[in-house]
């Protein structure tokens, strides 16, 4: 990969979080008055999760791991396991582009409803639906496999039942992820700030996991190929 677009990927993926801590921070400080049972927040709006929340997305990352040690993380065979769970993936010409017009990005879109579900729909030559499934969506070139995995962690997570991927909540986290300075709070409720975090939680495991293991992974690659060089130079 070119090394460039791999810095610009990692700092996109740095400046994400901080833009997500940021949005945190603003509707942390909003009132709200909703009494909403089982569900406690405090020092910020941090959401205390239950065993049963923590179990799942603990097991998430352990069997995001094992799909992607047994593929080498491989972004074809990584997609072709989206594909046999029955998730299209879309390869389009000028994707990024086209996205942007309702402020998506390429990679993983959950299901939408409404215009941006036609918009999708017609995009990938679905028909004239109000309503779109998951997706993949990427330009004409062979997606990055680190941006898969990233992606893909998101999708798994989604499938495997966590929270935060419901469209109002996903459209709040992207009005709060561009625009945070600009915002209003006050009109939140609860339970929007809960969705929030669940989102703003979501990307955050995501973005750790990939690069958690593009560190780890590369680091083990160049100390296999040093051993193999110091071998041959000994033989």
């Amino acid at each position: 990969m070119n090394i460039i677009k791999k810095i610009r990927r990692i700092l996109s993926l740095y400046e994400r979080q901080r833009r997500l801590r940021k949005a945190r921070k603003i509707y942390s400080q909003t009132n709200v008055s909703d009494d909403l049972s089982k569900t406690i927040v405090s020092d910020g709006a941090n959401v205390e999760l239950n065993s049963k929340s923590k179990e799942l997305i603990n097991k998430v990352r352990t069997n995001v791991e094992t799909i992607v040690n047994q593929v080498q993380c491989d972004s074809e065979k990584l997609l072709n396991y989206v594909k046999q769970k029955n998730t299209h993936v879309y390869y389009i010409a000028g994707a990024k582009n086209l996205l942007k017009y309702f402020g998506e990005e390429e990679g993983f879109i959950p299901e939408k409803d409404g215009i941006e579900g036609l918009y999708l729909s017609v995009l990938t030559m679905n028909g004239a639906k109000f309503h779109s499934e998951d997706m993949f969506v990427f330009g004409k070139n062979k997606p990055e496999k680190y941006t898969v995995l990233y992606n893909f962690y998101k999708w798994f997570s989604k499938k495997s039942g966590l929270k935060g991927f419901e469209e109002k909540t996903q459209n709040l986290l992207k009005k709060y992820y561009k625009n945070s300075t600009k915002l209003d709070t006050s009109g939140l409720n609860l339970e929007q700030i809960v969705n929030l975090q669940e989102a703003i939680s979501r990307e955050n495991e995501a973005i750790d996991f990939s690069l958690t293991y593009e560190k780890e992974h590369e680091v083990s690659k160049k100390l296999s190929e040093k051993i193999s060089k110091d071998n041959g130079a000994n033989i």
